[in-house]
């Protein structure tokens, strides 16, 4: 039986790696958490068990998503967001140290007469709003077993996973929109014209820079650069990995694309490269409390469809004062 304290851990395993086994009877992270919901319903199906067990199941679903939830935010915008859990009623505190360089300036003999600069940074919060989603189906499946009930935590998981994506690249795109325009290039750009963008950013940020994007925006990078007169083993890198790891020594790093729910159309911009100081997050994002799935009001339902609700509680902000570049491709 998998106790609530296991249940995040059987969640993880069940997703990220299936075959792996769990507990004394070595059953699969799958199989384990069939076995929760089977045990949350008093070992049987059926209606008067689920009427009776159901708040059991849909806190196995909440914890389940707040378990893997994280991790594939992490997996997708690692490399550029501050992605942080918090208890609810918490504000996290995001810092941000101040960019701007300290000035020197002149002074007459005796004179101590200079303007003082601050040398803090700044702190901010994130404001966060509920989101939620809602799911079906027909109580003859559930009597069935036709539900599997891993796939419906995995895909109610995925659709907030998904959404985060979606709110992290349109915060994004919409701050390009507010940089400076020395900061950002767009139009016909040469691989001259990039680089001098990252020499800039780098200086104005005081350490080295690296060019993020999707696997096709970076792969056209490596055309601006003449991939075609480049040699055999960089040739090979290109067609084994899509891009070039470094050009022109600046190092290249990935973004995991991904689509908008239930469209063909990426969330990322395959013409958008970002600009930005190693290991520096320009993305904050705070996931407040527990998710809460629920039953929603059935006072009007005459049917015999079983149906929950689940909402999560986050918000995702651009850190704007961070120094960054920006180059379109489009």
């Amino acid at each position: 039986m998998v106790t609530m304290t296991d249940l995040k851990k059987v969640a993880r395993e069940a997703y990220f790696n299936p075959n792996m086994t769990f507990g004394e009877d070595k059953v699969t992270g799958q199989d384990a958490m069939r076995n929760a919901i089977k045990d949350a319903l008093g070992g049987k199906v059926s209606y008067y068990s689920w009427k009776e067990n159901k708040n059991k199941v849909f806190e196995i679903i909440s914890v389940a998503v707040d378990a893997i939830t994280p991790t594939l935010l992490t997996d997708q915008f690692d490399q550029i967001a501050d992605i942080r859990n918090a208890s609810l009623g918490e504000k996290p505190l995001f810092k941000v140290t101040d960019p701007r360089m300290i000035r020197v300036g002149r002074i007459a003999a005796g004179n101590q007469d200079l303007r003082r600069q601050t040398i803090t940074g700044k702190t901010f919060t994130i404001d966060t709003d509920w989101y939620g989603t809602s799911v079906y189906a027909e109580f003859e499946q559930f009597m069935a077993g036709d539900i599997d009930w891993n796939k419906l935590v995995d895909r109610v998981t995925e659709g907030f996973a998904n959404y985060m994506q979606e709110r992290m690249a349109e915060a994004l795109t919409a701050s390009y929109t507010k940089l400076n325009a020395s900061d950002k290039l767009s139009g016909k750009i040469t691989i001259d014209a990039l680089v001098q963008l990252a020499q800039r950013i780098q200086v104005k940020a005081g350490a080295p820079v690296a060019i993020y994007g999707t696997k096709s925006a970076l792969g056209k990078v490596a055309e601006l650069a003449g991939v075609q007169m480049f040699s055999g083993s960089m040739k090979d890198e290109f067609n084994k990995i899509g891009y070039l790891g470094t050009v022109r020594g600046l190092d290249l790093v990935e973004i995991p694309q991904a689509y908008k729910a239930n469209s063909d159309e990426f969330a990322l911009s395959d013409n958008d490269l970002l600009i930005l100081p190693k290991g520096e997050k320009i993305i904050g994002v705070v996931m407040e409390g527990d998710s809460i799935t629920d039953e929603p009001d059935n006072m009007l339902r005459n049917d015999m469809q079983m149906s929950f609700e689940t909402l999560k509680k986050f918000g995702v902000q651009v850190m704007q004062m961070k120094v960054y570049g920006y180059a379109n491709l489009g």
